[in-house]
């Protein structure tokens, strides 16, 4: 019965939250696990108990780790009773495994995270959920049902990009992939999307895939790699705008950036100017600061709930609209909502 009002409840806040933004519910499983001795949470009084709020980003320096955090802060400013830390994944697993560890012996009351690892991270989840500390994930999941995921669309995003280079290519070329770090669960789901799309169009083929570990410099030196190796290379799709950024630099270098199409998928500020100034191609924009404000509303609305997230058996997942971001559009995306 707990799951079931969960549900019920999560979807009703979707609805809310669809009010006030477009967000997109959806429950489907993250994964299973086994709960272990489990402690029961005591409700919160919103505005008046004392709260303590975590946020853990894959790395507190990536652009979209910012935008959220900026979400997370501005939704909470209105509770004095909040507590709002910032802890820095250091771009590795093991550190948010400690982090987390180090979280549930201080006792906070719910942790936000971007999952470096999704399956590195999901024993930390699932203990953090059994201390009675419901865990929200950002966009990178963890592997094990919580209390809920808010995520950029991933799959769907994916097929967009890969019918806007089918489309720019006329059904016919040469693509290859700058992928995201080794078991990230977005961008395994964003290249799945593509794939799956791709496959609708026999006469573009996929040359090569190969991480870019979600860095600019890492991303630009794969793409040097690749033009080395491919002489021919009409498309260019990276997991996110900071590797479409490290692409594009390497394509630049070598004069053919009018020859290429270069897609990100994230929609960050630096990445609207490269559309604007003709060296990016286009990307699927989502507003982040949005993403972490519904982030934090999620997790005020469960600490003044009796709703136990422990007992999951799937992760309820908030998905934010997108926008497909070209030159034709980048104008409607305003100064305020640019992160």
């Amino acid at each position: 019965m707990k799951k079931i009002t969960y549900i019920i409840a999560a979807l009703a806040f979707g609805v809310f939250l669809a009010g006030c933004g477009g967000v997109k519910v959806d429950n489907a499983a993250s994964g299973s696990g086994t709960a272990a001795t489990v402690k029961h949470r005591t409700p919160k009084k919103a505005y008046e108990d004392q709260i303590k709020l975590a946020w853990v980003p894959w790395n507190v320096s990536d652009a979209v780790g910012t935008a959220w955090g900026e979400g997370i802060r501005r939704e909470i400013s209105v509770y004095p009773n909040v507590a709002f830390q910032i802890f820095d994944g250091k771009s590795l697993a093991e550190t948010q495994v400690q982090i987390i560890t180090d979280l549930i012996n201080q006792k906070y009351d719910a942790i936000i995270l971007q999952s470096a690892d999704s399956a590195a991270l999901a024993d930390s989840v699932r203990k953090a959920e059994d201390a009675g500390i419901p865990v929200i994930c950002l966009n990178l999941d963890a592997d094990t049902p919580h209390a809920g995921l808010i995520a950029m669309i991933d799959i769907e995003a994916g097929a967009l990009i890969a019918q806007q280079i089918a489309r720019a290519l006329k059904d016919q070329g040469n693509v290859v992939i700058i992928q995201a770090a080794i078991g990230a669960s977005r961008g395994e789901r964003l290249e799945a999307g593509f794939r799956a799309e791709m496959a609708k169009h026999p006469n573009i083929k996929i040359l090569d895939a190969q991480t870019g570990e979600w860095i600019t410099d890492k991303a630009r030196v794969v793409m040097s790699d690749y033009l080395t190796k491919y002489p021919k290379i009409d498309a260019v799709f990276a997991h996110n705008d900071a590797m479409a950024e490290g692409a594009s630099q390497a394509v630049e270098s070598v004069g053919r950036l009018k020859e290429m199409v270069i897609w990100g998928a994230d929609g960050e500020k630096k990445m609207l100017e490269y559309i604007e100034n003709n060296k990016l191609t286009g990307t699927i924009y989502t507003n982040c600061y949005d993403q972490g404000a519904t982030a934090a509303r999620l997790a005020m609305y469960l600490l003044n709930s009796d709703i136990d997230t422990s007992q999951n058996q799937v992760t309820p997942v908030i998905k934010m609209s997108p926008i497909i971001v070209t030159k034709e559009n980048v104008n409607t995306i305003g100064e305020n909502i640019r992160w």
